[in-house]
């Protein structure tokens, strides 16, 4: 996956080490097996480094350009399963997390995408996985481009 994100100076973190290349055969796996494989070796990385950490799948996942809708919000939206909506409400109550990495990879006209959200002081880290059909995200990536940030719901 493309690392966009938290501790980007060292490019060898951005390459998924361990359990993904022991138990996990890319070439027979779909591209969302791949990048849950990749996204749960993510996780394990910041485990070890003492994170309190959890994985969730999106069922669904919307670039939203600021034109979407009647609000301004803008961004990847990600949509959850009432189940892991219910883990990320227990894990995060009060939690504002100050850093945040997209990683992502591209197959068959989708982008697969991993947002890593991270609060360094209290060592949580959030991972979400999801993806879109990339004929729906010019208008994002361009507001993304023109503004120099991009937002996650």
């Amino acid at each position: 996956m493309v690392r966009t994100g938290p501790n980007q100076s060292d490019p060898d973190d951005a390459v998924p080490t361990g359990p993904r290349e022991e138990e996990s055969d890319p070439e027979t796996e779909s591209p969302w097996e791949q990048m849950i494989a990749d996204m749960d070796t993510m996780a394990a990385n910041r485990e070890e480094a003492g994170y309190e950490v959890i994985t969730l799948p999106a069922s669904d996942t919307t670039p939203k350009p600021p034109s979407s809708g009647e609000s301004d919000e803008w961004g990847l939206s990600y949509v959850l399963a009432s189940n892991f909506a219910d883990r990320f409400s227990r894990g995060f109550p009060n939690t504002t997390f100050t850093e945040t990495g997209v990683y992502w990879a591209d197959a068959d006209g989708n982008r697969y995408v991993v947002t890593e959200c991270l609060d360094h002081d209290n060592t949580l880290a959030l991972f979400v996985a999801g993806a879109f059909q990339l004929q729906f995200a010019a208008p994002l990536v361009e507001t993304a481009v023109d503004r120099e940030k991009m937002h996650t719901h």
